[in-house]
């Protein structure tokens, strides 16, 4: 009995010097399921290799305290974005490199679900057995639901406090202080190098100015979304013209200088003669914000109300 005993005993302490036995390993951490707009959903985890077709995504990624490994043309030579060396460039936003982007062996792939050159990516990638997820971000709460779900796969609930707890609530305090009765008019546009076009709530810029309660002429004559006619803006004679610009912002400014501003009838326009025809900067109203939203919200509060946020 004293000799099995002691066989035992020398099994035990081979056992635990082997690390064996009835000793549990570390338990793996579980991933973060992440969803897009069209329900499509995959499991993340802190360590994965994200790629990017648009810029604004990935430096949303980075605010969560990733890194991609793949990005597109535009987010050095247009957003400056600070990348690590090793991030591969897959194309431009308009025209990802597939070959490139399979090339990295992404666990996940971000995509623009307005953009009918990435959803034509979907098939190739599913074939490719490479997850991808299409999401859209026009509005604060957009950035915010994206951010939610980037920093649960990071683990980085600091960095959500920070790009996105504290920007709401510099919003809140904005919008807090709107008078209840503004109803002021406004016209939107977006100008490019070759055209210009009325815009209504379908962009970040109109929909803070619905939020601070503008009439927009083109919700009631939306005529102007197709056709922008100047007999038809004069006869509203908005209080506000706002122009954000697409692509090259010289070549837009050209644009309006040559078709609009040119026309008699421009300088007649109540906004004009009284200065509030405005240009807005690219950074807070063409491309996504992101941490910096409170700052496009306080932009035009400061013009519309300069009594109040002056």
């Amino acid at each position: 009995m004293k000799k099995i005993i002691s066989t035992l005993l020398c099994a035990a302490v081979l056992l635990s010097l082997c690390g064996c036995g009835a000793a549990e390993e570390p338990a793996q951490a579980e991933g973060v399921t992440v969803t897009d707009i069209f329900g499509d959903s995959a499991v993340l985890d802190a360590g994965c290799r994200v790629a990017f077709g648009y810029t604004s995504f990935a430096q949303c990624w980075q605010l969560a305290g990733g890194e991609p490994v793949g990005v597109t043309l535009d987010a050095i030579e247009d957003r400056g974005m600070v990348l690590p060396e090793d991030v591969e460039i897959i194309g431009t936003v308009k025209s990802v490199d597939l070959e490139k982007l399979i090339a990295l062996s992404p666990d996940y792939v971000v995509l623009s679900a307005d953009l009918t050159a990435h959803t034509e990516l979907k098939d190739s990638l599913g074939e490719m057995g490479i997850p991808c997820g299409y999401f859209r971000v026009d509005t604060f709460d957009d950035y915010k639901a994206m951010m939610a779900q980037f920093c649960a796969v990071t683990g980085r609930d600091d960095l959500y406090a920070q790009n996105v707890t504290q920007v709401e609530e510099n919003i809140k305090n904005i919008q807090a202080a709107i008078p209840a009765e503004s109803g002021e008019s406004v016209l939107l546009l977006r100008a490019y190098s070759t055209g210009v076009k009325a815009k209504t709530d379908d962009n970040l810029a109109g929909q803070i100015l619905k939020e601070f309660r503008m009439e927009n002429i083109a919700d009631k004559t939306p005529s102007l979304l197709e056709d922008l006619s100047m007999e038809q803006i004069i006869r509203e004679d908005p209080r506000y013209i706002f122009v954000t610009t697409m692509g090259d912002e010289q070549a837009a400014e050209d644009y309006m200088r040559l078709n609009m501003e040119s026309d008699p009838a421009w300088s007649s326009l109540t906004a004009v003669e009284e200065g509030r025809y405005i240009f807005l900067p690219q950074d807070l109203f063409h491309y996504k914000p992101n941490e910096r939203w409170d700052e496009s919200y306080e932009y035009l509060a400061k013009i519309i109300y300069p009594e109040i946020f002056g």
